[in-house]
């Protein structure tokens, strides 16, 4: 289950360019996500690259244009794991159906050979309707997926928003963050209780001050906050991941 959990960190790259354009309210409008991620061998990545910039982008670019979507990326991981996922494009869309016809027009062209070298491949499904969008240029990704307690699965999202999101939304104010959200799954590929809070950065700088801030907050819990908090997920559930944002836009 946890090889499962570590695959789905990656769906919620998609979230990292919710669009600006959508204001923050509560709750916020839902938005669906698509990923398409790949694992590509080290000597394929150049031409990976190369194949999306050509193919990819300029059809993420014209359909953000159109606004049939409203935010897309591509990225690429930083920290890697042996049959971890390398590489992937995200984009985002109010409706389904804004989804797939970006699906329709990249698979127009048929698999590309950056593609076809990959040894393993995936396609997720996400929504979230729980995110602060600030402002500047996302280039850094902090993903922390956790299996919240399969009873209570609403027990989580409630504690980050009790204990966290004061000091998210003066993080993002701050511009020390670009953007923090809480994905679910649209289409239960893995765990349905799987929760994962996505945080995007400008800079590296960022993510430390991020993790002075929530460390800061956590360590200065009482006893009974802290079971509240920690007690609502799974034990040993957390993966993580770090990624690089490639390119991106927004409607």
């Amino acid at each position: 289950m946890l090889k499962r959990i570590a695959g789905l960190l990656v769906i919620v790259l998609a979230v990292i360019l919710v669009p600006a354009a959508l204001p923050q309210m509560e709750p916020t409008p839902t938005v669906y996500t698509f990923v398409s991620q790949f694992n590509v061998p080290r000597a394929n990545w150049a031409s990976y690259s190369e194949d999306s910039e050509k193919t990819v982008v300029p059809i993420l670019e014209k359909l953000t244009a159109s606004g049939t979507i409203i935010g897309w990326s591509t990225f690429e991981q930083v920290v890697h794991t042996p049959d971890g996922y390398t590489h992937g494009a995200a984009w985002e869309s109010t409706s389904i159906a804004g989804l797939m016809k970006v699906l329709d027009e990249v698979r127009k062209a048929g698999p590309r050979p950056g593609q076809i070298a990959a040894t393993k491949h995936e396609d997720l499904l996400m929504q979230t309707s729980w995110y602060h969008m600030g402002t500047g240029t996302p280039t850094y990704l902090r993903v922390v997926c956790q299996m919240a307690k399969a009873d209570k699965p609403d027990d989580y999202a409630a504690a980050i928003k009790k204990y966290l999101a004061p000091t998210f939304d003066g993080l993002v104010k701050q511009g020390a963050a670009t953007y923090y959200g809480l994905d679910t799954q649209y289409v239960n590929t893995g765990p349905a209780s799987l929760r994962c809070l996505v945080i995007t950065y400008p800079n590296a700088d960022g993510m430390d001050k991020w993790a002075t801030a929530v460390g800061g907050v956590l360590g200065k819990l009482s006893g009974a906050d802290r079971e509240a908090f920690f007690g609502s997920t799974v034990p040993d559930s957390r993966r993580d991941i770090m990624a690089r944002i490639t390119h991106s836009g927004h409607k």
